[in-house]
């Protein structure tokens, strides 16, 4: 007599057969057994109005229960799903601190409008060596070098969490050819003359009516105190916007030099307004320690911004009046937006609010009293190579070689 063989196991992470039936008029249940990840196999149900809408309800909820887990990611399975699962681990990153929201939201937006769009339908197996090349150099003529290079950067972490996984045996990403950007842009930071022609503007009251409209929307938004400081300060953008009263010390703190004890003003940079998708505006600690520093202020900054109109400790130095009342941190982006409509009244189009970054390294360069390393502290550079390499406009020369920036600013 033939022996009847045991039915084999559910897969991990997957049911059997679905079965739908009528418990009473207008109420379906739909069933089926399914197996755990931890090997335990559960019966599962749904009910609905109709067979259809019990299956598909059945259907939620083993998707829900089921989630996705490393057992998911198979050779077979699409790049979606894979980067589906690497999504998840870059969120538990910056839960856990080890990743920016904003980095996190520039891997989500590359990946969804880039990645997924190109590649998402095909096979993890399918994701060869040649494939891939011939991907990223069809987006040569369409995105610029940093863009294709931060898809780069997503695509061989999903590959490699595909490795981690043994659904692929290696990374092809890294047998593909490198991404090579055209020629860097020479830095350019703002000469004595640009300086004094863009504060001139920003304080001035031009005899054309829709320029000196310009001119006070400039003002109202700031523009004139708010360049001043990051020119003096050599901060970005985002961290000057962060700056709040109770990070300034505009009276000085003592320190004992050459000349004898002094007071010296400071301001405290310890982090910087972020635009988060989905949360609005946050302020994030700095990309590295270094980007947490003290920098001592001129004296053309203090006196900016000893008149203006002080705030409780916690408001920001350029404050946002909020609807609701209050005031709040001024966004990144718009405030980007008033720079560019105001540069352009001055045949400055070329400069951002980097440029300015720009112009206090230079400027402290060129002084030639602080080295290399001194001025990476004041401008929060973990890289020194990146602060000679792209800060440092060699090559304009300074009246006099302006020891401090005091001294380069006397007459703005």
């Amino acid at each position: 007599m033939e022996s009847l063989m045991p039915r084999p196991p559910l897969d991990l992470g997957h049911h059997g057969n679905i079965t739908v039936r009528e418990l009473s008029p207008g109420r379906f249940v739909a069933r089926c057994r399914y197996r755990e990840m931890t090997g335990k196999t559960v019966k599962v149900e749904a009910r609905g109005p109709s067979k259809t809408a019990a299956r598909r309800a059945l259907q939620h909820k083993l998707s829900d229960r089921r989630g996705v887990t490393d057992e998911d990611l198979k050779p077979h399975h699409r790049v979606r799903r894979a980067a589906e699962l690497w999504l998840l681990k870059v969120d538990a990153r910056v839960a856990d601190g080890a990743l920016t929201r904003t980095s996190a939201d520039r891997y989500r937006h590359r990946l969804e409008k880039i990645v997924l769009p190109e590649i998402g339908d095909l096979r993890l197996v399918e994701c060869t060596v040649a494939r891939l090349d011939n991907f990223f150099t069809g987006l040569g003529t369409r995105y610029a070098s940093g863009t294709r290079k931060g898809v780069r950067t997503v695509v061989s972490a999903i590959m490699g969490l595909a490795v981690r996984h043994e659904a692929l045996p290696s990374n092809p990403v890294r047998d593909v050819e490198d991404i090579r950007g055209g020629a860097r842009k020479r830095p350019r930071a703002l000469t004595p003359e640009e300086r004094r022609r863009w504060l001139d503007w920003l304080d001035g009251e031009s005899d054309d009516p829709k320029e000196r409209r310009a001119q006070q929307a400039a003002r109202r938004r700031d523009l004139p105190d708010l360049v001043r400081f990051m020119l003096g300060t050599g901060v970005r953008l985002g961290e000057a916007l962060a700056v709040r009263w109770c990070d300034v010390d505009l009276e000085g703190v003592p320190i004992d030099g050459l000349d004898g004890m002094r007071l010296v003003p400071i301001v405290a940079i310890s982090g910087n307004v972020v635009a988060v998708k989905g949360e609005g505006l946050q302020v994030h600690r700095g990309k590295t320690e270094r980007s947490l520093r003290v920098i001592p202020l001129p004296r053309f900054v203090v006196e900016a911004l000893a008149a203006r109109d002080r705030g409780a400790d916690t408001d920001p130095v350029f404050p946002v009046a909020r609807r609701g009342g209050g005031v709040g941190y001024k966004h990144p982006n718009n405030t980007g937006r008033y720079i560019r409509e105001a540069r352009r009244w001055v045949g400055l189009d070329w400069m951002s609010s980097h440029a300015w970054r720009k112009t206090a390294a230079t400027i402290w360069h060129d002084a030639g009293v602080l080295s290399t390393r001194q001025i990476g502290d004041l401008t929060g550079h973990a890289k020194l190579s990146t602060l000679t390499d792209v800060y440092i406009a060699r090559g304009e020369l300074h009246p006099e070689g302006a020891a401090v920036m005091d001294a380069a600013w006397m007459d703005t």
